[in-house]
């Protein structure tokens, strides 16, 4: 597998696997607090994405 489809695939598994424990464990937590932490969860994974797809591009300069 190359470096590249690696760093997204180490992205993507984490968020949902958050997203799903979210899912499955959402008697436990308020609504309010579920709706902040699947917000941080997207705010976090397009960062992780830009920041992934900066570095190759800056890599292949």
């Amino acid at each position: 597998m190359e470096d590249r489809k690696f760093m997204y695939w180490l992205g993507t598994v984490p968020i949902i696997s958050w997203l799903l424990y979210f899912l499955g464990y959402s008697y436990k937590y308020k609504t309010d607090k579920i709706v902040e932490a699947v917000i941080l969860i997207i705010i976090l994974t397009v960062v992780y994405y830009i920041s992934v797809l900066l570095f190759f591009k800056l890599l292949n300069r």
